[in-house]
């Protein structure tokens, strides 16, 4: 494709993502844009930073005469044309040269950047223009904003997969419940939660900083590693876990390994808002292994029911009432297979 196609598409892309009525369908085809050829990655990247160098020298003659040439166009091309006219204003002030010492600050150059959302019962996985891989888990909701010499993730609410492409030059931070997350060629899983935060690594290393100040506690996680924070503890906590078990939900597999079935129904309900597992406070403590898949509460509670001294109510309404078995023996407890 001739490298004017592509800034071309590239612009209309970003002005389809960034408006109001921007759906996950249309992530999804932009993701399939971008793995189509080389080019379009490029040409996504280029724009970027076309963007950011606006915004950082708006007020500049030079940049003043193009916004009133862009606006020129605009003001006498329809819908169809505008693209078009932005692309154009792109290729000027890229063939201008206007580019920034590496190592500058970008995060405040970049604008809204790319959002990316989930809702109840979804999961996303997408391929951002630098190769790294981003799952987001239902009710999640993102920020990706590219540049030459940053790669930075603002993430508002949710559960997210990041598994990251080696880069160098451009560190990869996200940003999360006041901290900022520092990887470089890196797998690691980040949850929000109403008052704490957790970030779990299963490759590479993460460094784990406070975002707005530098005072506050700094962590470096090492493979297999925990970070937990919560509004209401002194100080983070860090602890090992299974990174595998941790990381799976990915894949849509959740590992139990003597987990308590409260905690078990929690994890499971996440994902299955349509079906919600009550556990009777008489049976919360029983522990449980194996593995489930996500999107199937009726198989996670079927082998609750074969394997552990519980019988399973269903209501109409979705919700599943787990509860001792009448004849059982309140010291039985077995572990699933």
């Amino acid at each position: 494709m001739p490298r004017y196609e592509a800034e071309d598409q590239a612009a209309a892309w970003d002005a389809r993502l960034r408006g109001a009525r921007a759906t996950n369908g249309n992530h999804r085809a932009f993701q399939a844009w971008l793995e189509e050829a080389p080019e379009n990655r490029e040409a996504h990247e280029r724009l970027q930073a076309a963007l950011a160098a606006l915004r950082l020298h708006a007020n500049q003659p030079e940049m003043a005469a193009l916004r009133d040439e862009a606006r020129s166009s605009i003001r006498y091309s329809n819908r169809r044309r505008l693209f078009g006219a932005v692309a154009a204003m792109l290729l000027i002030i890229l063939g201008a040269g206007i580019w920034f010492e590496r190592g500058q600050e970008w995060s405040a150059l970049m604008g809204r950047g790319t959002e990316y959302s989930t809702e109840n019962d979804e999961q996303v996985k997408v391929t951002l223009a630098d190769g790294s891989v981003v799952t987001l888990d239902s009710n999640t909701r993102l920020v990706v904003r590219l540049s030459p010499s940053r790669r930075d993730i603002s993430m508002m609410a949710g559960h997210a997969l990041f598994q990251v492409a080696k880069d160098t030059r451009r560190p990869f931070v996200v940003t999360a419940h006041d901290r900022t997350i520092t990887a470089l060629g890196t797998l690691f899983d980040v949850r929000i939660y109403p008052r704490g935060l957790r970030v779990t690594l299963a490759k590479g290393s993460v460094a784990i900083r406070p975002a707005q100040s530098q005072i506050g506690t700094t962590a470096i996680l090492k493979p297999r590693q925990q970070f937990v924070e919560t509004d209401s503890a002194e100080a983070p906590n860090i602890r090992a876990v299974d990174a595998e078990k941790a990381v799976s939900w990915a894949d849509g597999q959740l590992f139990f390994d003597n987990d308590t079935l409260e905690a078990a129904a929690a994890e499971m309900n996440q994902y299955s808002p349509r079906h919600q597992i009550i556990v009777d406070p008489a049976v919360a403590d029983i522990r449980i292994s194996g593995m489930f898949h996500t999107n199937d509460p009726s198989g996670f509670v079927e082998a609750l029911e074969a394997t552990l001294p519980v019988q399973i109510r269903s209501r109409g309404d979705g919700r599943i009432f787990v509860s001792r078995r009448h004849g059982s023996s309140d010291e039985q407890q077995k572990e699933t297979p």
